[in-house]
């Protein structure tokens, strides 16, 4: 029904009143006889038609505007069902189709918003779940059924590209159509079908009809594939990492009136991009894993060679510092004063060679895993001074003072008295080749609470602060005894941290370069046993 404008009503109502005024000058031009009632006929007349007119266009247009107030109102105030009724002229009928057009539009809007929304949370959720596998198949594997939840697909195929090639797309393992279509394909016609590289370089996704579309270039027995498992449309997004392409979605609906919505497009696309780093991440994750299997084994062999080494050394050492003691006794016959220096010389390195070897040897055990410590009862006190005597030469050659402090008796722990022996020379063997001539060199025992306390401290050369966590790995050497030329392997002070822990207790290093350095060792004591004999203490520049 055509609606009238209320300019048309105007007109009507303007027309009648010419029309009763016509009238009216034409029985004035009559004659004066009918003149008086007819003047007043037509003056009453002008009078009630216009404000009938009047009364009635307000009616006519002034109710469809209140109902489109009100309804406006209502949209605002958040009642999405509000509509105005159409009515009164047509400018109020276009009114109220301009309103409901808008609250529709608006509803349309809205319910985007809330399906956009409602597909970022699903892709959220998605994408944690995929970036929690760190190995490509169990990704693509929960990447397929994801997709297919979030976005409501008939199908989905994930297809990962690898040295340069396409593979065989996952997901849907009964489409064995598809796969003997592809498999009948070559892999770089393949790759030029789904133009990866073209949409993965434009950042782009496909949406395809594979019923309506002409320009599509897929070979004819993929899309007779597709077409035969009743797809319809087909939305393909490449992923990738940084500007390398990894892989292609093939997502395929069925339903004909179910296209695809450019918020399932930004949903598809926000999850190939985590797709694209979760298989990036594995792959890095991959490489990596290779790199420390890798590393284990030259480390294993390393360690290997190391033992291997330090035993077949030590074995021919053995026999050469055991006719050096012979020939140096005399049992081979006297000896000149120079031939006595000589040997000495001998020895001494000698010796050097066979703790560098037990210490290489017991790295290796160390690294290994046979490393052990043969735990019994055993008095700290009487290894101090042992260790010390040990050390008189070395200590007579550079002038070094050493003051020494320790009972006699009475430090009872759970350990192994050889490895401690061990620790303890070591100790001191560092501070002594670490302090120039003239230094002073201080060993402590003592009991404290429930632990024995054994220290060596020097005024040696100390130790850079930025190097100190590094002194417990095997090898590493400060870089200031380096510089100094000061000969040693960098393995004592692990071997003491692993004696050290083998016994439950504890090790600490404090140093200062230019000033010295202090290294404490604490063991726990057996029992509740006091310490009965006074502390011996003793002063000499050579002990």
């Amino acid at each position: 029904m055509r609606r009238r404008s209320i300019v048309f009503y105007a007109l009507i109502g303007l027309v009648a009143q010419c029309l009763l005024l016509i009238g009216a000058v034409a029985v004035i031009l009559g004659g004066p006889a009918s003149q008086g009632v007819v003047i007043a006929v037509v003056l009453t007349a002008g009078i009630v038609v216009p404000v009938v007119v009047t009364v009635l266009l307000l009616r006519y247009s002034i109710v469809p505007l209140c109902s489109s107030t009100s309804t406006v109102r209502r949209l605002a105030a958040g009642d999405r069902a509000a509509r105005v009724s159409p009515g009164g002229p047509a400018e109020t009928w276009d009114l109220a189709a301009s309103i409901n057009l808008l609250a529709d539009e608006s509803d349309r809007v809205q319910a985007m918003a809330a399906e956009q929304a409602r597909l970022q949370a699903l892709v959220r959720d998605a994408a944690v779940r995929i970036r929690e596998h760190l190995k490509t198949p169990a990704l693509t594997k929960e990447a397929v059924a994801d997709i297919a939840t979030t976005l409501r697909c008939d199908r989905v195929w994930l297809s990962v590209i690898s040295e340069g090639r396409v593979n065989l797309p996952e997901g849907n393992p009964e489409d064995a159509e598809l796969h003997a279509a592809l498999a009948q394909e070559a892999q770089q016609a393949y790759m030029n079908a789904m133009s990866i590289m073209d949409l993965f370089r434009n950042r782009t996704s496909l949406r395809v009809n594979l019923r309506s579309d002409e320009f599509l270039t897929f070979p004819p027995a993929i899309l007779d594939a597709f077409l035969h498992m009743g797809g319809t449309y087909l939305l393909l997004v490449p992923f990738g990492a940084g500007t390398e392409p990894l892989g292609v979605l093939a997502l395929l609906r069925n339903n004909p009136g179910s296209p695809w919505t450019a918020a399932e497009v930004a949903a598809a696309e926000a999850l190939a991009g985590d797709i694209g780093r979760g298989i990036d991440h594995a792959r890095l994750y991959q490489k990596e894993q290779q790199v420390v299997a890798e590393l284990r084994a030259v480390d294993r062999a390393k360690t290997s060679l190391l033992a291997s080494a330090s035993h077949d050394v030590r074995t021919p050492l053995t026999s050469i510092i055991g006719y050096l003691e012979i020939l140096r006794e005399g049992d081979a016959g006297p000896l000149t004063a120079e031939q006595g220096q000589m040997l000495a010389v001998v020895s001494r390195n000698a010796e050097r060679l066979r703790s560098l070897t037990e210490d290489m040897l017991t790295t290796a055990r160390i690294e290994m895993g046979t490393f052990r410590s043969d735990l019994r009862p055993t008095d700290l006190a009487p290894l101090l001074p042992r260790a010390a005597e040990a050390l008189r030469p070395a200590l007579r050659e550079k002038k070094l003072v050493l003051d020494f402090a320790c009972p006699g008796s009475g430090l009872m722990v759970n350990g192994d008295s050889d490895q401690l022996d061990r620790v303890l020379t070591n100790l001191l063997s560092n501070a002594v080749k670490y302090t120039p001539g003239g230094g002073v060199i201080t060993l402590v025992a003592r009991r404290e609470g429930e632990e024995a306390m054994a220290s060596v401290a020097d005024t040696g050369i100390g130790i850079p602060g930025s190097e100190q966590p590094s002194l417990f790995t095997p090898f590493f050497r400060a870089s200031n005894a380096v510089d100094s030329s000061i000969p040693g392997s960098g393995l004592g002070l692990s071997i003491v941290r692993t004696i050290v822990e083998n016994h439950h207790g504890s090790i600490v290093l404090r140093s200062e370069q230019g000033k010295g350095t202090t290294v404490t060792i604490r063991i726990p004591l057996l029992g509740n046993r006091q310490q009965t004999d006074k502390a011996m203490v003793l002063r000499d520049c050579v002990l």
